[in-house]
């Protein structure tokens, strides 16, 4: 019979109503709970029953004390004797329960209730979501900046849209927790002068929300990189998942280890947070050694799996794509695909002569329509800041075409202010659009071969 449960519970560490409330219903459903941490909260099996619970705040009280000071444990000796039992502490926050029916509570003075709240929120809640506020909001204000500076490249990229989501998220987040606390608090303040405690608020269905979008954000940079055949970037993955855990589980371990130890709140603060510090190093380092040394024996492939380019030179002319300098990059994620591709003739790169057959290519995939004229609008007036610099009239915009021998919606070819052209062209269709240069006119044949190519 399982007599221990584990869950990840969403409840703000100041919501003590929300936290009595859903004690009482574990209660009920014949769970006691046992100990809280940052990543679970332990529950133990009883007989189901009507409990009452009152969670209580010492200011004083740390993380990293071995134990309860004597004035706490007065305190608890007291509760004790009016039938509140103490089942847990987590920081400041103290848990009892009590099995009377109409138990004497424990708090009486709502002034004194809410000021002790707020002492407590100060030493532990308040600071780490400051500190989060202002990492998101640095971190999470680049990522979106860039959005607008760069939407095709940032969202395409797996690891920057993961990256940048987790901090959009962790910003929204504290702004929700800081908001939420400070507007109770005000509230509570004016209440408890009239002899009223305001409940605490609850961020519970908004928290899971954000969870669950930062989880899926996770999942899917992962299945990209596993989907991507490339064994170093999936041992990569390994060792980040590993890293984190190990990271949390030592630097966790010591700080119990030393509570267990009966080593002071100053000599564990201590240690604990050098370990925090000289343990990422030294994982990192090590993690480095044993990739360089698993690379160069062979043991990880840095090769990624062959991509084949969907159009090449000598699709169009008799060229040789081989050997000749190619670029092919592609990422996406579920909102967009991007690829560049750029190809040369060898038998001419090799000697360096301009006359070599040259041919790029940039194909945006639009998974999400609703990002279709947005990202058409950045590659349309992309040409702007790339030849703003150049003298009056010749300065080069995009003029509309013929759209049917490429097979498209719209297409557009790129002139000078003076009327001279260049071999670029903008094709529009329907979830692609597609920037490809040449360096030759192309013939109505080689438009086609295009269309069938790029957009099968």
């Amino acid at each position: 019979m399982k007599t221990k449960k584990r869950r990840v519970e969403y409840i703000s560490f100041y919501n003590h109503t929300g936290l009595e409330d859903h004690f009482t219903k574990m209660a009920k459903k014949g769970w006691l709970i046992e100990s809280i941490s940052n990543f679970y909260w332990t529950y133990r099996k009883i007989e189901p029953k009507d409990l009452h619970f009152c969670v209580t705040y010492y200011p004083r009280a740390s993380d990293f004390d071995p134990g309860p000071s004597e004035e706490q444990q007065t305190f608890h000796d007291f509760c004790a004797h009016t039938g509140w039992q103490l089942t847990c502490t987590w920081h400041q926050m103290q848990v009892f329960y009590n099995e009377k029916e109409n138990p004497v509570p424990l708090e009486t003075d709502p002034v004194m209730e809410v000021e002790t709240l707020h002492k407590a929120c100060k030493k532990n809640f308040l600071p780490s979501y400051f500190l989060l506020l202002a990492l998101g909001l640095l971190m999470g204000g680049y990522f979106v900046a860039r959005i607008f500076a760069d939407p095709i490249g940032l969202l395409s990229d797996p690891s920057h849209l993961m990256t940048g989501t987790a901090y959009v998220c962790m910003a929204i987040i504290s702004i929700t927790e800081l908001l939420s606390y400070f507007l109770w608090y005000a509230k509570a303040k004016r209440a408890a002068q009239n002899g009223t405690f305001v409940d605490t608020p609850s961020t519970a269905v908004f928290q899971k929300v954000i969870v669950v979008i930062v989880i899926a954000a996770f999942a899917a940079w992962v299945a990209n990189i596993l989907l991507s055949g490339n064994t170093l970037l999936k041992w990569i993955v390994f060792l980040m998942l590993g890293y984190m855990v190990a990271i949390f589980a030592i630097v966790n371990g010591i700080k119990q280890g030393l509570k267990k130890l009966k080593a002071s709140r100053g000599l564990n603060r201590a240690l604990t947070l050098a370990a925090c510090f000289i343990l990422p190093m030294v994982m990192t380092a090590l993690i480095v050694n044993i990739t360089l040394n698993a690379t160069r024996s062979g043991v990880l492939d840095t090769e990624f799996k062959e991509d084949v380019t969907p159009l090449n030179l000598s699709d169009l002319m008799d060229a040789n794509n081989e050997d000749g300098l190619t670029e092919n990059r592609f990422h996406e994620t579920i909102l967009l695909g991007y690829r560049v591709v750029h190809q040369r003739d060898s038998k001419f790169s090799l000697e360096g002569t301009s006359s070599a057959p040259d041919l790029k290519y940039t194909i945006v995939t639009v998974k999400a329509p609703f990002l279709y004229d947005w990202c058409k609008e950045q590659m349309y007036y992309e040409q702007d800041e790339t030849y703003s610099d150049w003298p009056v009239g010749n300065r080069m915009i995009y003029k509309e075409q013929d759209p049917a021998p490429w097979g498209a919606n719209e297409v557009y070819r790129l002139y000078s202010e003076e009327g001279w052209w260049a071999y670029t062209y903008l094709l529009c269709y329907e979830d692609q659009i597609i920037e490809i240069r040449f360096d030759w006119e192309p013939t109505a044949e080689q438009m086609a071969i295009v269309s069938q190519k790029l957009n099968p």
